[in-house]
């Protein structure tokens, strides 16, 4: 099972992805281009759950707090499949 990692580690990643978008949309608005046109957004999908006290894994029904999205069940690091 992977470590845990801090999500410090990819901010700076994505500061950067984040200010290379907003110069390329002033330099399509500055360009004439339409500024009205808006972009939809599906809602996230969680790809992992945890519970302090513990939930039971889709799979193989054992109690952990830890359980990883798999073919739309949380299951846990055993049954998921990596």
């Amino acid at each position: 099972m992977p470590e845990d990692r801090s999500l410090e580690e990819f901010a700076g990643a994505e500061l950067d992805a984040d200010a290379d978008t907003n110069a390329d949309a002033e330099a399509d608005t500055d360009a004439g281009a339409d500024a009205e046109a808006v972009d939809t957004v599906d809602p996230a999908t969680p790809t992992y759950d945890y519970s302090p006290d513990g939930a039971a894994c889709d799979a193989c029904g054992e109690s952990v707090t830890r359980r990883w999205r798999d073919d739309g069940d949380y299951v846990c690091g055993d049954c998921k499949e990596w």
